[in-house]
């Protein structure tokens, strides 16, 4: 894996140049933001001031739309972005990676992993990375699920609402052992005071809950199995100990899934981790740096799960 100090030299002779025309092209966009609010937008509040509710409202409304067309016009800015920075630290990571900013998951992989078994209603996802690390074939993009609810109020009128069941990073690999099933490992948000808990929430799964003897994993997952002794084939002591350090690392919700051979990851977030910052330069090293950090952290995984080591039937 690459280092830091071996990204910091590559930026300084390849990539910092490179960098200054796209970082005048976000300063536009920001100057004409700002442009734009002083021009229109606040003559709309004195229009509102002086003519009343309405009619500042209409205004403020058409000084919306006006400010959102500057605002998108350089609508190859982001595209531009994720090629010249994204797709650059990736391939310097390892050329045997691809990026495709517009791919990601699919909802059949997603399903498939049963992390998450509420029906999804919509989703979406962007920033795929493929590849192989060494022996091990992966892929991980951004990925949000969803899920509709509507009620009716005693007037009979309808409301919809969607609710989160998934966003964050979604992970898959080549998981380095041979078996059959499932085995889901679910973060342990009721402790071990609540044991009945563990058992309910199962209690619409396919698997069964697996007493594991680790204390420190047990205090942070569940484990769900539809074969209690594969489950203790698939999570040996070391693997366990390699989520929990894996845990550590992360301080958001970290589910796990074995199926079928393969490894399912989702760590959960918020963030919408290799986007442009429009109010960061993008000459600046620790701003590249962040894009990069979150990289390495997620094709880490391979190493951090030692998925390469093949040690069992798998070649």
């Amino acid at each position: 894996m690459k280092t830091l100090e071996e990204f910091e030299n590559y930026y300084n002779k390849s990539l910092k140049t490179d960098l200054v025309n796209l970082d005048a092209r976000r300063k536009q966009v920001v100057k004409r933001f700002l442009i734009s609010l002083f021009a229109i937008f606040i003559p709309s509040m004195a229009i509102f001031i002086l003519t009343g509710l309405y009619v500042g409202i209409a205004a403020s409304v058409i000084a919306f739309i006006i400010l959102l067309f500057f605002w998108v016009r350089d609508k190859l800015f982001v595209k531009d972005f994720k090629e010249q920075v994204i797709n650059r630290i990736v391939y310097f990571i390892s050329p045997d990676l691809t990026y495709d900013p517009k791919g990601h998951i699919s909802l059949s992989e997603f399903v498939t992993s049963r992390l998450f078994l509420t029906s999804v209603d919509r989703y979406n996802g962007d920033d795929l990375v493929y590849g192989t690390i060494d022996k091990t074939e992966f892929r991980f993009s951004e990925f949000k699920a969803e899920y509709k609810q509507v009620t009716t109020d005693s007037k009979g009128r309808t409301r919809t609402s969607w609710h989160t069941i998934f966003r964050g990073i979604f992970y898959i690999a080549d998981f380095n052992k041979e078996f059959t099933g499932s085995t889901v490992v679910l973060p342990n948000v009721f402790g071990n005071r609540f044991g009945f808990m563990k058992k309910l929430m199962g209690a619409t799964r396919r698997e069964k809950l697996v007493k594991l003897e680790d204390p420190d994993f047990s205090r942070q997952f569940n484990v769900y199995s539809d074969d209690q002794v594969k489950a203790r084939y698939v999570l040996s002591t070391s693997l366990m100990q390699r989520i929990v350090d894996f845990r550590k690392k992360h301080k958001n919700n970290v589910y796990l899934s074995f199926v079928d051979s393969k490894m399912y990851l989702g760590v959960s977030h918020n963030k919408n981790l290799f986007e442009p910052n429009y109010l960061r330069s993008l000459v600046r090293f620790d701003v590249l740096r962040e894009y990069f950090d979150d990289l390495v952290l997620a094709v880490g995984i391979v190493e951090d799960m030692n998925l390469n080591t093949r040690i069992w039937t798998k070649t």
